[in-house]
């Protein structure tokens, strides 16, 4: 099977990667997935590599089955199912990230829940969910291999945009490629700020009020987060916010 590739779609998706990479949100490991504009039971995922190496070229379709829709010899990540999961679940997905971001790692060890503090965090929630894969399927590899751990993982994130996976890493989603960017971002710098503050003593969560009035970001600031975060990239990279040059 041979889909007609959305060039614009992915050059959003390396540049997303590249961001996420230059923000110190992504390193080694991760992987951005968008939803085919025109087919939403297909999306859009890298052969697997080094993030800061992705071109559009590595990108391909796959169904949502986590199933490559095209014949390839490449090597493809094994949490591909994570993403397929999300788009199966969530019709309103249209982008999908798994990260490992440092920041976000204590609060995937079950000790304290992550919580909202601020007006660029609301959008998580009054407490962000933490799924175990042990609960449904004993001692892994730690990783999401399968469509049925990747259910279950879209379970646990239910109607919300991030899940923290015990022992692991993070999985968010959102509208677009500027949508997914903007809450990866966010969600690293909330759960900086919640260690931060912690270390001075109580701290005070968001009313659920506040959460209903600021929980969705702005389009506005989408925009505008993307656009400083492009410019941020490397000259070689990005020049206009319009995906890699090279």
């Amino acid at each position: 099977m041979t889909l007609t590739r959305p060039d614009a779609l992915l050059e959003q998706i390396v540049t997303a990667t590249r961001i996420l990479v230059h923000e110190g949100v992504m390193d080694v490991f991760g992987h951005v997935a968008l939803r085919d504009p025109t087919d939403p039971g297909v999306f859009w995922l890298g052969r697997a590599g080094a993030p800061a190496r992705l071109t559009a070229a590595d990108l391909l379709p796959f169904d949502l089955d986590g199933a490559p829709l095209e014949a390839t010899d490449a090597p493809l990540f094994s949490e591909r199912f994570i993403h397929a999961a999300v788009f199966r679940a969530d019709a309103r997905a249209r982008a999908s990230c798994h990260h490992h971001a440092a920041p976000l790692l204590p609060y995937c060890m079950g000790g304290r829940p992550l919580v909202a503090l601020s007006q660029t965090g609301a959008w998580m929630g009054a407490e962000v969910p933490l799924w175990d894969s042990r609960k449904s399927f004993g001692d892994t590899n730690m990783l999401v291999t399968t469509m049925e751990q990747a259910a279950d993982l879209a379970g646990a994130l239910g109607p919300g945009r991030i899940v923290l996976l015990r022992g692991h890493g993070v999985l968010v989603t959102g509208t677009s490629a500027e949508d997914v960017v903007f809450r990866c971002i966010h969600a690293c710098r909330e759960a900086e700020t919640l260690t931060t503050a912690l270390s001075l003593g109580p701290v005070t969560p968001l009313s659920p009020g506040e959460i209903a009035l600021a929980g969705t970001p702005a389009p506005a600031a989408l925009r505008r987060g993307w656009d400083h975060w492009t410019a941020r990239l490397p000259r070689e990279t990005d020049t206009e916010g319009k995906g890699a040059q090279r």
